[in-house]
Order: structure tokens, then C-alpha cells, then sequence
């Protein structure tokens, strides 16, 4: 395949799509085993989300020198390692005597899964330029959508055998991470590269802070945030939701978060074809704006109607649409020097509105119905669609 940085086998693109849709299966596939897992080692009902939230925890800490590592080190010695390190952590989790082995595992291998997505952007980023860059940006966040709808599916199925199963699922990151080994080139640009190791970490901090005050940077991680607390919004109360309201089950609210991140593998994989009527700030606002409306029409379906799939389709519509706007926008914007860092800082923007949906929305539950979260959630999903419009 002929890209802007010379000929680079398919077959390395595939194999960043791929890295991308293992970036998600830090939580996605262990989820499904938790209750397994806790029974396993006996661990108290109030503990076993630390399997979770200690994996996110990492991962945003980590980041910001994960994003200088790719700059300063390389991308493919940075994307070998973080592979590894997921791959390894997971298989050595098969082995643990204890739960809290188990957990200080988990804190090292989110070490190795926040790095996935921020090294296969930035790749992708020195790879391809304008309509290309979108094209790809579109699949990798297609690929990561359909990962979020399969993996737990298959996290679940394994766990049901057996919850070692679902940790040695990681062990395919080892061969990735060999596949790279042989096949990636470095992409990182060699002016970029002499410029980095050229300047002492302080100030290279101070450009990146620098770079992070620019307005549409700024705003380009408000939008991560925003993207992924909607997410988890969603993700995190519509089980509850669908069964308290409609009295669907199980069965029912995986099919809903399943065809929800369908359509948005479908959208996301016509982001060029999109770009070709839109500009990214109208995209980026229509994403928003069918969100949005998802949302606030969750509380007006009759109860236990089928209908309701009408909002996680629209739902998916949107999604797939605002998603890889954001992701070519970021890449876009970064300067060369500082690519891995900027885009390393809006995955943390990411890991932070996944963490904050849960707890801030936990709390408004304490005074308010979901019906009610759901139309403020909708609300303000359409205030960032007017303000992303015209700021």
C-alpha cells in the first residue's frame, strides 16, 4: 500500500486496526467474568471492580509518558513494548495464588493497553495526510466500535468455561507484538526525532503545555472527554435502565449495546465518504446532535415496546460520525514534535470521561430518576453540538 511516507504492506495497516480494537479489551472483555473472577479468589463483592477501575487508573497516569516515550523513543519500539506488556501481564494472571497478585497485574498491564490506541493514531498520522488520513482514522474507529460490540460477547463466552480463558485472550498481543517486530518501520519523522532528544524533558513539557493551551487542541480534548462520558453513560445504566423500565433482560440489553456499536462501525467506516458533504465541524455537531437526541428519547417509549432500539440506533448514527471526526481532528492538529504526546493526553481525556460518567451520574441518581439523567444527559449533548458549531 503507497502512503505519504512510502510503500507499507496492507497487511501493517490491518495489524494497526487490529492493535486498535485490543486497545478496548481492557475492560470490555473482563467485565462479563467479573462476578467468575470474584468467586475465584473469594474476593468481597465491593472489591471486584478494582479489577476494572485499578486498569483505567493506570492507564491515565501512564499516558503522558507513554506520549513522550513515542516521541522521544519511536513508535514501533513504544507499540512493541506496550503489546508485550499487555500480553505478558495477561498470561501471568492465569497464575496468580491471590487476588491481590491479580490486582497489581492488572495495574501493570494498564500500563501496556493505554499505549494501543495512542500508537496506532499516531502511525496512522504519519502515514496518510487529508482524505486518506480520514479514510483510515474512520476505519480504526470503526474497528475499535466493533471491538467494544465483540469482545465482550466473547469475554463472557470464556468466562463461562473457565475465567483463565478470558486473561489468555491477552496472549495474542504477544504475537502482534512479534508481527511488528518484523514488518512495522519506524514513522516517526527523523527531523522530529533530532528536535526531541534534543531538548531536555522540562522543556519539552513546556511545549506541550504550550501546545495544549492552543484553542483548538483545547477543545479537541473536551471533546474526547465528552465523546467517552456520553459513552459510558449509556454503556454503564442502560442494563439497569431496559430491565427497571421496559423489563427487558439480559439478552435484550446486550443486543441494544451490540447494534448501537454496529451502526457505529458502519458510520465510522464512511467517514470519508461523509467529509465529502460535510465539513469536520458540521460532522462533528450532526454526531453530537443524533446523540443526543438518543438520549432524550429513551424516556418517551412506551413501555416494553421494541421501539426503544430506535434511540441505540441512532445512537450508533451518531457515534459513528463524531468519533473518527475527532480522531483524524487530533492527529490533524498535532504539531509533528509532539504527535504522540497530544494524542496520548486525548486518550487520557478519554480513560477520565469513562471514569467520571459512572460516578457523576451514580451521584445525580441519589435525587433523580434515569428518565430525568437521561434528558440532562441529552441536553447537554445538544449544548456541545450548538457550541461545537459555532466555537
Amino acid at each position: 500500500m503507497i502512503t505519504d511516507r512510502g510503500h507499507v504492506s496492507k497487511f501493517v495497516i490491518i495489524t494497526l486496526m487490529i492493535m486498535g480494537a485490543f486497545g478496548v479489551m481492557g475492560g470490555g472483555l473482563v467485565a462479563p467474568g467479573l462476578p467468575t473472577i470474584g468467586r475465584a479468589f473469594d474476593a468481597p463483592d465491593e472489591q471486584i471492580g478494582l479489577i476494572l477501575s485499578l486498569y483505567t487508573l493506570s492507564a491515565a497516569i501512564s499516558l503522558p509518558f507513554i506520549g513522550y516515550l513515542i516521541d522521544a523513543v519511536g513508535r514501533r519500539k513504544v507499540g512493541i513494548t506496550c503489546l508485550l506488556i499487555d500480553g505478558i501481564t495477561g498470561l501471568a494472571i492465569i497464575f496468580v495464588p491471590n487476588f491481590h497478585a491479580l490486582l497489581l497485574l492488572r495495574f501493570i498491564q494498564g500500563i501496556g493497553i493505554a499505549g494501543l490506541v495512542p500508537v496506532a493514531m499516531t502511525v496512522i498520522g504519519d502515514l496518510f495526510t487529508g482524505d486518506k488520513r480520514l479514510k483510515f482514522m474512520g476505519y480504526l474507529s470503526g474497528t475499535i466500535s466493533l471491538g467494544a460490540v465483540i469482545i465482550p460477547t466473547i469475554g463472557g463466552t470464556l468466562a463461562s468455561i473457565d475465567w483463565r480463558l478470558v486473561f489468555a485472550v491477552y496472549g495474542l498481543s504477544i504475537f502482534l507484538a512479534l508481527f511488528f517486530y518484523f514488518t512495522l518501520p519506524e514513522t516517526r519523522p527523523a527531523k522530529n526525532s533530532r528536535n526531541v532528544k534534543s531538548s531536555s524533558a522540562l522543556e519539552y513539557a513546556k511545549s506541550l503545555v504550550s501546545t495544549l493551551k492552543i484553542k483548538n487542541i483545547r477543545n479537541v480534548m473536551v471533546h474526547s472527554f465528552i465523546i467517552f462520558f456520553l459513552l459510558y453513560a449509556l454503556v454503564t445504566y442502560l442494563p439497569i435502565y431496559l430491565f427497571k423500565t421496559h423489563g427487558f433482560g439480559e439478552l435484550f440489553s446486550g443486543f441494544a449495546l451490540s447494534i448501537q456499536g454496529a451502526f457505529g462501525a458502519i458510520l465510522a467506516s464512511r467517514a470519508e465518504f461523509i467529509a465529502g458533504y460535510l465539513d469536520w465541524r458540521k460532522r462533528a455537531s450532526l454526531g453530537f446532535l443524533l446523540v443526543s437526541l438518543s438520549f432524550l428519547f429513551l424516556p418517551f417509549w412506551n413501555v416494553g415496546s421494541y421501539l426503544v432500539t430506535v434511540s441505540f440506533i441512532t445512537y450508533g448514527i451518531g457515534m459513528g460520525i463524531v468519533s473518527p471526526t475527532i480522531y483524524n481532528r487530533v492527529t490533524k492538529l498535532s504539531p509533528p514534535e509532539l504527535s504522540g504526546s497530544v494524542i496520548a493526553t486525548f486518550n487520557m481525556m478519554k480513560y477520565i470521561g469513562m471514569t467520571a460518567a459512572p460516578i457523576i451520574i451514580g451521584l445525580l441518581l441519589i435525587f433523580f430518576g434515569l428518565n430525568t439523567i437521561f434528558i440532562s444527559v441529552g441536553i447537554l449533548s445538544v449544548l456541545w453540538a450548538v457550541l461545537t458549531f459555532f466555537y
